[in-house]
């Protein structure tokens, strides 16, 4: 499954921009784990000054991401990855000495504005460092660094952040600046961008780029509304509305993610068996009935092993749709607007959230339940199964911006 990924020097680009990914996502979702304590020691409300923090925080994200992208096309690859690291590590520095609403929101648009970089140019690396019979399984390697970020986060907020405090937890989150000194060696040579005079993010919309822009686009914003709506309200669902403990939660999402680490490896060779759309439509629909079981029975997840197991397992599985936007963004783009293209669309669905999770914020008020966030990820997993045929890729004679 691996075999060939580490050949001819490949294998320190993989791991460099694996572990960018890891600590940018895990700096992005640690917050969803210590909210409640965060909210509380602040004087916020959880619903509704957290869920615009949320919101904002993903906002800054897709800013973020058109900034680096840029940087990557214009500049260089290697400038992008090591600046982003740098920001999303002071972001969550500055986010364990917050001391209310304001100091917290900038403090977390930071962080937003650094996440923003890492995923789209690592994506563009990888995919312009490996060849075709070996993308699919590459980008599933890097991708499965999102998992490993999101049990690391519910590692050290469930069980490091009672012990020791949020606070200590976002302080010891800088750490990742330090891999900014490996990046030379990691990737070596002369930090080239590839297309100086590369088009912007709007030339993605015009000619031969237009149809599989718009659907790429419309696929990100669906999927990462029914990411955002899990991830970011599960635990505070089986806290606060399953009567579930602090190191249930933990032990779940480590659970969740660790079937969710195979599911991302396993994407690339499924997808070079089966096809690409077709096992990721089959994982959208795994991702969505796993969603469903917890909606209806949550109350009953602890005592019910069977159901616990269904859960976990298809939630994690599912979730490995997320290994093939990598490789839609080398098939659908020039390498001169690829990191344009892979971070500006991903941060801009990632943006979106400003305005989903404070409306999410509003139906669990209306509600009294945080399970409606459940079933919105359940209903855009499927939406986002029957929107894959429609992403295929441009016809490149048409799309020089």
């Amino acid at each position: 499954m691996l075999r060939g990924l580490f050949d001819e020097g490949r294998g320190r680009v993989l791991v460099f921009c694996w572990l960018g990914w890891v600590f940018d996502f895990y700096d992005l979702v640690l917050f969803a784990f210590v909210k409640h304590d965060v909210a509380a020691d602040l004087g916020l409300d959880l619903r509704t000054d957290i869920a615009w923090i949320d919101g904002w925080t993903l906002a800054a994200t897709a800013v973020g991401g058109f900034a680096f992208g840029r940087i990557a096309d214009r500049i260089g690859r290697r400038t992008a990855l090591t600046t982003s690291i740098l920001i999303y590590s002071a972001g969550a520095f500055a986010t364990a000495f917050a001391d209310g609403f304001v100091s917290l929101l900038v403090a977390r648009l930071v962080t937003g504005i650094g996440v923003g970089g890492e995923w789209g140019v690592g994506h563009a690396v990888v995919a312009e460092t490996y060849p075709d019979r070996l993308r699919n399984r590459a980008a599933a390697v890097l991708q499965a660094g999102s998992p490993v970020a999101m049990a690391l986060a519910a590692a050290v907020g469930c069980f490091a952040a009672p012990a020791i405090g949020w606070q200590a937890c976002f302080g010891l989150s800088a750490a990742p600046a330090l891999l900014v000194f490996f990046a030379r060696r990691a990737i070596p040579g002369e930090d080239r961008a590839p297309g100086r005079n590369s088009g912007g993010l709007l030339d993605l919309f015009r000619g031969g780029y237009r149809r599989s822009s718009v659907a790429l686009l419309g696929l990100l914003v669906l999927h990462m509304t029914g990411f955002w709506s899990t991830y970011a309200w599960l635990p505070s669902l089986l806290l606060r509305d399953g009567g579930a403990t602090i190191e249930f939660v933990g032990w779940f999402q480590i659970g969740v993610n660790a079937v969710h680490v195979v599911a991302d490896v396993a994407f690339g060779p499924l997808a070079d068996r089966f096809g690409r759309r077709r096992t990721f439509a089959v994982f959208c629909l795994v991702f969505a009935s796993g969603l469903v079981a917890i909606a209806l029975g949550f109350e009953h997840l602890r005592q019910d092993l069977a159901l616990f197991g269904f859960a976990m397992a298809a939630v994690g599985l599912g979730a490995g749709t997320w290994s093939c936007f990598g490789v839609l963004f080398a098939e659908c783009y020039r390498s001169d607007v690829r990191a344009t293209a892979a971070s500006g669309f991903y941060n801009l669905a990632r943006g979106s959230q400003l305005f989903t999770q404070p409306l999410l914020g509003y139906l669990f008020v209306v509600t009294g339940s945080f399970a409606v966030a459940l079933w919105v990820g359940a209903a855009t997993a499927v939406l986002s199964a029957v929107l894959i045929p429609l992403v295929r890729p441009a016809d490149r004679s048409r799309s020089r911006p």
